[in-house]
């Protein structure tokens, strides 16, 4: 379904400069999934607690970063085997390995 993603590590929520890290392909992959605008970002925020991030969608990452690491991580491995969004969102919910 998507394009493969490198790993998201916990230091890349305070990145500055350079290469944009992974884990902002992944959310606009997510919103794009989602359908575009607010139930893009709706879908997004479903799937990130599908995927075990704890925060609302006011909390910044960088202010939990090895939830939203693994997070992003665990969407990271099952997004390009789902074949759409429900499917995402039922392998999310699943027990991770």
């Amino acid at each position: 379904m998507g394009q493969s993603h490198s790993r998201v590590e916990e230091g890349d929520f305070s990145h500055i400069g350079g290469e944009p890290p992974s884990y902002l392909a992944i959310e606009a992959e997510l919103v794009r999934l989602g359908g575009g605008g607010p139930a893009g970002t709706a879908f997004k925020l479903e799937a990130l607690r599908a995927a075990g991030w704890t925060g609302h969608k006011m909390t910044s990452y960088g202010s939990r970063p090895a939830v939203a690491a693994a997070a992003f991580n665990r969407i990271r491995e099952v997004l390009s085997a789902a074949s759409g969004p429900d499917e995402l969102l039922s392998r999310l919910r699943q027990p991770g390995p």
